[in-house]
C-alpha cells in the first residue's frame, strides 16, 4: 500500500491509500473529523466509511490539484527520471503541498515565500512571459492548479502596519509560444465580464502585455484558505471527461449544493456567464473552469469568472466546449435562437429574455474591448487582441434582429 496523508486548512483529516496491486484507491477519514472540514462537498465526514473505497484512480474532488499543459510538461522533463509522472497518485504527492484552496495533499500548505514574490516581481515587468517560463521549468512542482495555458499560484502575507497582516495571492498567467496575446486577450475578455455585471476578480497586465496576475478568489482577506471545488467532479465526471458535460450540468451543481437562499442569485450570474462565453467565443469553457467556492460547506457559492479567451484567434474554427443540454452530444454550435430556447430550458429563470441580455452583452463586451484595445500600444499582442473583436463582433446578435426567447415565452424560429 501507498499512503498520502490529507489535510483540509492545514489540519490532517484522513488518508490516501493506493492498493499497488490492483491500482484502486481507498480514502478514509480520521476519527471525529465534522463535517465542515470535509475534504469535499461530495465526500462528508459523516457518511459510511466505506463510501470512499475503491477508486479506480483518486477521488474526483481531488483530481483539480492534479497539473495539466505546460505545467505537466514541466514536471515530466524534470522528474520523469524519479517518478512515474503517468501515475495521478505520484503527480498528487508531488505537488500536493502547493495546490489551490484548502486541501492539501502530503502535509500543511507549503509555501516557498521567496518563489512567490520573484514570480510576481517576473509578472511585472518587460520580458514577463520568459521570465516566468524559467520559473516555471525550474520548479514545477510548486505548482497544483490545473489548466492547460501555463498559470502558477502565489500566496503572499503582507504587514501594513505593527499587527495588521493582510494575506492574500494570485494565479500568474503568461503567453507561450503558440499563444502570443493569450495574456492580453484574456484580460480584456475578463474585464469585458467585468463590465457586464459579473463577478470577476481583480487582475493586472504586465507592461509588456505578455503575462496577467489575476487576484486568487479562494483566500479571504484574514488569510483563511476558501474550499473550492471544480464543476467536473460535482457532476460526478473524471477530469478527463470535462468537455463531456453540459451547461445543464453547472445549473443542476446549482441546484444540489447551493443553499435556497442563495440558487437565484447564483443562476443569474451562470445564465449571464454562460451567454458571455458565447459572445466572447470561449471554446474551452468546460467544467473545469467553473465551480464553487465556500468557507462554509453549507453556503457554497459560484466562484467569480476565471478562464475566459477568445479561442478562435488561436484554433480557427473552434467551437463551444459544453454541449447545453446533457443529452445532446452535438455541442459544436454557438447559440442561435434554439440554442437560447434550449438554455432558458435549464436555466429556471422564466422571467429572464435571454436574446436581449444576449444583445445588450455584446454590446457591452465589443465597446469594453474597444477600451482595452485603445490602451495597447502596436505589437504583437495588441494584434491578437484586435483579431478576437473582429471574431466577436462578426458573430454578434444585432438589436432587435429576433423574438425574446424566455422560460415563460413560446418560441418560434424567425424567418
Amino acid at each position: 500500500m501507498s499512503d498520502l496523508d490529507v489535510f483540509v486548512s492545514d489540519r490532517h483529516v484522513g488518508s490516501l491509500r493506493e492498493d499497488i496491486a490492483t491500482g484502486l484507491i481507498d480514502f478514509e477519514y480520521l476519527p471525529d473529523i465534522s463535517d465542515d472540514l470535509a475534504a469535499s462537498l461530495l465526500m462528508p465526514p459523516s457518511a459510511p466509511a466505506d463510501e470512499y473505497r475503491e477508486y479506480n484512480g483518486l477521488p474526483p474532488p481531488f483530481e483539480v490539484s492534479l497539473p495539466e499543459g505546460v505545467v505537466l510538461e514541466a514536471i515530466q522533463s524534470r522528474f520523469g527520471k524519479h517518478i512515474d509522472v503517468s501515475s495521478d497518485f505520484a503527480l498528487l504527492r508531488l505537488v500536493g503541498r502547493h495546490t489551490v484552496g484548502r486541501v492539501t495533499f502530503g502535509g500543511p500548505l507549503e509555501r516557498d515565500a521567496g518563489l512567490d514574490q520573484q514570480i510576481l516581481a517576473a509578472a511585472r515587468t518587460d520580458g514577463a512571459a520568459a521570465r516566468l517560463s524559467a520559473i516555471l521549468r525550474n520548479s514545477p512542482q510548486m505548482f497544483g492548479i490545473s489548466g492547460v495555458m501555463p498559470k502558477m499560484s502565489v500566496y503572499s502575507r503582507d504587514r501594513l502596519r505593527p499587527g495588521t497582516v493582510v494575506s492574500h495571492g494570485a494565479i500568474v498567467k503568461f503567453d507561450s509560444p503558440n499563444y502570443t496575446g493569450a495574456s492580453l486577450v484574456e484580460y480584456a475578455c475578463l474585464k469585458a465580464c467585468a463590465a457586464v455585471g459579473l463577478d470577476v476578480p481583480a487582475v493586472e497586465l504586465a507592461p509588456d502585455l505578455t503575462s496577467i496576475v489575476i487576484d486568487r478568489f479562494d483566500i479571504a482577506t484574514n488569510g483563511r484558505r476558501l474550499g473550492f471545488e471544480d464543476a467536473c467532479a460535482l457532476s460526478g465526471i473524471r477530469r478527463a471527461g470535462k468537455y463531456t458535460g453540459s451547461i445543464e450540468h453547472l445549473f443542476q451543481m446549482i441546484g444540489n449544493f447551493v443553499h435556497p437562499d442563495d440558487q437565484d442569485a447564483d443562476r443569474r450570474a451562470l445564465l449571464k456567464l454562460s451567454i458571455m462565453n458565447d459572445v466572447l467565443r470561449n471554446g474551452d469553457a468546460h467544467l473545469k473552469n467553473f465551480g464553487l467556492v465556500y468557507d462554509d460547506v453549507m453556503r457554497p457559492r459560484l466562484a467569480p469568472v476565471f478562464d475566459v479567451l477568445t479561442t478562435p484567434v488561436w484554433i480557427h474554427g473552434d467551437t463551444p466546449a459544453l454541449a447545453i443540454l446533457k443529452n445532446d452530444r452535438e455541442s459544436g454550435r454557438w447559440m442561435d435562437t434554439q440554442g437560447l430556447q434550449h438554455l432558458a430550458s435549464v436555466d429556471g429563470l422564466p422571467d429572464v429574455d435571454l436574446k436581449q441580455m444576449q444583445e445588450d452583452c455584446a454590446d457591452a463586451t465589443l465597446q469594453s474591448l474597444a477600451e482595452t484595445l485603445a490602451s495597447c500600444p502596436p505589437c504583437p499582442q495588441r494584434k491578437a487582441l484586435e483579431r478576437a473583436i473582429e471574431i466577436i463582433e462578426s458573430a454578434a446578435p444585432r438589436q432587435g434582429s429576433g423574438q425574446s426567447v424566455g422560460n415563460g415565452q413560446a418560441w418560434a424560429p424567425s424567418m
